[in-house]
Order: C-alpha cells, then structure tokens, then sequence
C-alpha cells in the first residue's frame, strides 16, 4: 500500500472566520479534559482527552454533517495537486480555524475499514496494548465507518496509525459522483482530498513486556472535502493525493515530535521512491 510524502509546508492561519473549530470541555477535578472538533459551533466529532496515558479514540457526534470545500479551487482538487503553490494555501486556509499547521500533501491508497473486523483498529491493536474496556466490556465504536493507511514502525517501541475520517457516513454519497472518481482513477489520475489532522501519541502507564510495541502514534485525518475520491479509491485500491493540515497546537503532541514524524514520513518515502527505482 502507498503513503509517501510529496510536499510539506509550514503556515499559520489567523483572522479566520472558518465553520470549524475547536473546543474543550472539564471533567472530574480537569478545568480541561475532552477535545472536540466543532462545525458552525457544533460539536461533530470526540477527538478524545488530554490524558497521554489513556486509550486513543475519536467519535462522531452531531455536528459531523457536511462537506468543508474550498470552492475556489474545486476544479484543481478534482484534477489533483502536485505542488504546495500560493493559490492552494491561500484557497484552503480560508476554510481553517486559526493555528499553526503543518501542511502534508501525501500520496496514499485508503482501506475502508469494517468496524468490529479484522482491519479495525479499534478491536485490534487498541486492544492488545491496553486491554478490553473495564467497564463496557466492548471494543471502541467511532459511530462512523472510517479508513486506514499504512502502518509504519518509528523504532522498536513506536508505531504510527493513520486514519481518514468522514464527516459524514457512506450512505450520503452520491454513486454517480464515486463513478465519476473510479473513471478518473482508472484514467491515472490522482484527485486531492483535504483533511484537518490532529497527531495523538498514546502509551499506557505500565506495560508488561517492555520489547513490545508500547507507544501510538495516531494521525487522524478528518476528511473535510474530497469523500467520494476517497470512497472511489478504496473501492478501486487505487491511490490518491491527500493534503493533510496537521494541527500543531491540537494533538497529544508536540512541535518537536510533529517535526519528527515529518522526517521520518520523508525519510520513508525517499526509500519507497528509492526502491521503485
């Protein structure tokens, strides 16, 4: 499967007077505990808590409704961006909250993934590192049907998880526009989706074998424009251009793992490129 790093760019986007947002909520003795994504001030998806220690999760909640498109460049998205020129920036930081990004423009081939089965993250690898749910006794529900990318290892104790998250499920899409996408895939073509990005890095307290992968680094894609390319190229495992604004100030993360998860994306797509050679 595909994921190599094109393009990577810096920006922060302020004055904005963009639908989404972010917000936080107490919980217990926290003033600060939960994280969410909001859309016209309403709350569209859980993107989980503060804690380092605790599970990583996301949910979908009410506000998770609708397409964020930037119209100006629609036509460029449908045909596919190769390059980070000033007119993409520029387009696409309308639809931003204000924060500093890290723009990521990747290549990748997305896996639609079955909730409950054997590609889910949620009833996997979640669960072999921290254990079922004490209390539900039940794997994670993200109450939306979600995709995958590839998996990469960042050292012996440190794997990244990558997923791409609707705004709204499946069954709102329009299947002459998902044919439209899978005759341009089948033509080479390459359409751009445009996510906002949040990096979580999860590790629980204590874990029993100290050779095991202890540490999850989840980049989490929530799709704002581009959910029937992205339907198209799963149903077709084709690949797509996806351009990522990884939130810097928003994730169980910071500015410097932020910098080390660009290098090592970097660094693996050099190699992907060098043995395709």
């Amino acid at each position: 499967m595909i994921d190599m790093l094109i393009a990577q760019q810096s920006i922060e986007v302020s004055g904005s007077d963009s639908i989404l947002g972010f917000a936080t909520t107490g919980g217990g003795g926290w003033q600060i505990w939960d994280r969410y994504l909001t859309v016209d001030g309403k709350k569209a998806y859980h993107i989980g808590n503060i804690c380092n220690t605790c599970t990583f999760f996301f949910e979908r909640l009410e506000g998770a409704n609708k397409n964020i498109s930037a119209d100006a460049i629609a036509g460029a998205l449908q045909m596919g961006i190769a390059r980070l020129d000033a007119d993409v920036v520029a387009a696409l930081s309308k639809i931003l909250p204000n924060e500093k990004y890290q723009m990521l423009l990747l290549r990748v081939q997305p896996q639609q993934v079955q909730l409950g089965g054997a590609d889910d993250y949620f009833s996997h690898e979640q669960i072999a590192l921290w254990g079922m749910d004490g209390f539900w006794g039940l794997p994670h529900s993200p109450k939306i049907q979600y995709y995958r990318l590839p998996d990469l290892v960042m050292s012996a104790t440190e794997r990244l998880f990558q997923f791409v998250v609707p705004m709204f499920p499946a069954s709102w899409l329009n299947s002459g526009q998902i044919q439209a996408y899978v005759k341009a895939l089948s033509e080479g073509r390459e359409p751009t989706a445009v996510a906002l990005s949040i990096l979580d890095i999860k590790a629980p307290a204590y874990c029993e074998d100290d050779s095991a992968v202890a540490s999850h680094w989840c980049l989490t894609h929530y799709l704002l424009d581009g959910h029937h390319k992205m339907q198209a190229a799963a149903t077709q495992h084709a690949p797509v251009t996806l351009l990522s604004f990884l939130a810097v100030g928003q994730g169980i993360s910071s500015e410097t793992d932020i910098s080390r998860l660009v290098s090592i994306l970097a660094d693996a797509a050099h190699s992907e490129a060098t043995v395709s050679r």
